[in-house]
């Protein structure tokens, strides 16, 4: 019995690396990959494009539920890529590393959704790529993670998805995290191509403070490294002018009464998200009811002085 496994592991290994194209659990990897064993990436580690090329496919209509860590992009130390396409849903219940090494690696949610429940990584050793379109969706559990000069675009309707814990905290290094001091883009059509998931948080506070929606390392970079793009406006997360004027109208699900304002730190490289409750239109109609008493009140006062 031993034997026998051994021997169908054996195959199978040799099928990967013969480049076949395998299909199970919902997506299709043509080209090279292998399931293996990593500390550096989490442990249990599904490494696409591990030794050579490689595609990985969910397709429109299908889910994939993927238990392990993924890794997009791997050594050998050669420079060919790997390509992650999302159609269908896609749940990655680890983190998610793309790029290692020399090795690039391609992320596509196109019309498909996304939900990793653990930190996502884009750029490990060498930069990546993420493109967000035609209604598609990458939800993120903890920390998205942008390093290496890799870049992020987010097209129509489609969204990436921050999530905040019950206790209003992004992940372990916040909302989006910059490592290093290489530039790193993010190009949004509109605002709300960013959403903040805040479900999960309850308050009825009039003003509320979210920390560390981006933070940078800084040790090794600073919060100017982060460019973003909005509508064709250009500056970076250090410019809390530009940050209110251009980012004003992203998305905070739960939340949604609430005015918004960013507040930059400097001396620890973050910006935090400040939110105030809008009275409701019933409250302005009062506070103008009693503002029109108040002066009515202050005009009958004078009259009476002046004849008196």
């Amino acid at each position: 019995m031993k034997c026998a496994r051994l021997l169908l592991s054996l195959n199978l290994a040799l099928s990967c690396a013969a480049g076949a194209i395998p299909a199970f659990a919902d997506i299709v990897l043509d080209g090279r990959y292998v399931r293996t064993t990593d500390t550096t990436f989490g442990g249990d580690v599904l490494k696409i494009g591990y030794g050579g090329p490689c595609m990985a496919t969910v397709a429109a209509g299908t889910t994939w539920t993927e238990a392990s860590n993924v890794l997009i992009g791997c050594c050998p130390d050669d420079t060919v890529h790997a390509v992650m396409n999302v159609y269908g849903t896609a749940n990655t219940e680890k983190n998610v590393y793309v790029s290692g090494k020399i090795r690039t690696g391609d992320c596509h949610v196109d019309g498909g959704t996304w939900n990793c429940a653990g930190l996502f990584y884009l750029g490990v050793a060498s930069m990546g790529t993420l493109s967000i379109k035609n209604g598609g969706s990458l939800v993120v559990g903890d920390t998205f993670n942008i390093n290496w000069g890799s870049t992020i675009t987010i097209e129509g309707d489609s969204n990436l998805t921050l999530t905040l814990n019950s206790a209003g905290s992004f992940g372990q290094n916040g909302g989006i995290y910059v490592f290093n001091n290489v530039a790193d883009s993010v190009t949004l059509e509109k605002a709300s191509n960013l959403v903040i998931d805040a479900s999960a948080y309850t308050s009825s506070a009039d003003k509320i403070v979210f920390e560390r929606f981006f933070s940078a390392n800084t040790q090794h970079s600073v919060l100017s490294n982060l460019k973003f793009s909005v509508g064709g406006e250009s500056f970076t997360a250090a410019d809390q002018d530009k940050l209110n004027r251009y980012l004003s109208g992203i998305r905070i699900d739960g939340f949604e009464g609430y005015a918004k304002s960013f507040v930059v730190d400097a001396t620890t490289q973050s910006v935090a998200l400040h939110l105030s409750k809008i009275p409701e239109p019933s409250a302005f109609a009062l506070m103008s009811g009693l503002a029109g008493l108040a002066l009515l009140a202050g005009r009958r006062r004078k009259c009476r002085l002046i004849k008196a």
